[in-house]
């Protein structure tokens, strides 16, 4: 490795951004997540990223090259280069500190979420307005493989629930517009610059078509959970209500994201997500 990255990497930013003369891991704790970020010589902060896959190296690079133009100058990071065969990009650096976990008071938390609303309202307004059931065909499909794997985690009560919210969100999904998102929309992805009180968005490895109430989905078992002025914020940034399939489709599309959320936690020994997943089930069991 050269400066603490693999040869073919640190080559790779060395001729997109110039000289590197430091190097920060700041991947998340997870085997698949590889981001670290750059100090160049003359040209200030970058970050450098390598996809696990092919399908998010494709989404972020189409996302940033596309979709982010309607987000204003800062709201997102420009892709500054983008390598197909390493998987990599690197992009601009923003200004503010990741919002997961940060400790904001609560008018400040609340023109947070108000941002966001409008961030989501601006991605959303994106793509296509066709009928379809794109991006919930596959959770559906595949609830009753996910119950199997999660033989003995579950409660009867909750295999109920995750299989009525199945085939409601069946019936539901196909009457629901396609358009842009951002895949997950959630505080992690959220950069919170406290002198300019300004929101951007990062990581769009999993931007795609498909019904924006998606985007919702970490919001409604998360930072919203108990924080009913926040999701009311974010609505007002939004621009209006969801409609009444929107909010049936949210709350089955929350119980399959919560089961999907308790294997992974229980395959990685995640703690955290365990707890927030046995949460999200007795909230929605209430």
């Amino acid at each position: 490795m050269a400066s603490g990255l693999p040869d073919a990497l640190a080559a790779f930013a060395s001729a997109s951004v110039g000289e590197v003369v430091g190097v920060v891991d700041r991947s998340w704790a997870r085997e698949n997540s590889a981001v670290w970020e750059l100090t160049t010589a003359s040209a200030g902060r970058f970050f450098l990223k390598r996809h696990p896959s092919s399908k998010f190296h494709e989404r972020e690079v189409t996302a940033l090259r596309q979709l982010m133009p309607c987000l204003e100058r800062d709201r997102a990071p420009e892709l500054v280069a983008a390598d197909r065969g390493l998987l990599a990009v690197v992009v601009t650096a923003l200004p503010g500190e990741v919002a997961l976990g940060a400790a904001l008071p609560v008018a400040e938390e609340r023109e947070l979420y108000l941002q966001a609303g409008l961030l989501a309202s601006r991605i959303h307004s994106l793509g296509i307005e066709v009928s379809g059931a794109q991006g919930f065909e596959g959770v559906v499909g595949r609830c009753e493989e996910h119950l199997r794997e999660a033989d003995g985690l579950l409660a009867s009560q909750e295999v109920a629930l995750v299989r009525e919210c199945a085939a409601r969100l069946a019936v539901v999904a196909p009457s629901l517009p396609v358009n842009a998102t951002h895949g997950d929309f959630q505080p992690r992805n959220f950069l919170w610059d406290r002198n300019q009180r300004r929101l951007a968005l990062i990581d769009f490895e999993r931007a795609e078509l498909g019904p924006p109430i998606r985007d919702l989905v970490r919001l409604e078992s998360g930072p919203w959970d108990g924080r009913p002025d926040l999701r009311e914020a974010f609505l007002n940034g939004y621009g209006r209500q969801l409609t009444a399939r929107e909010r049936a489709a949210l709350l089955c599309m929350e119980a399959l994201d919560t089961l999907s959320g308790l294997l992974w936690s229980t395959e990685h020994g995640d703690v955290e997500v365990a707890q927030r997943a046995r949460a999200s089930f007795a909230r929605l069991l209430r």
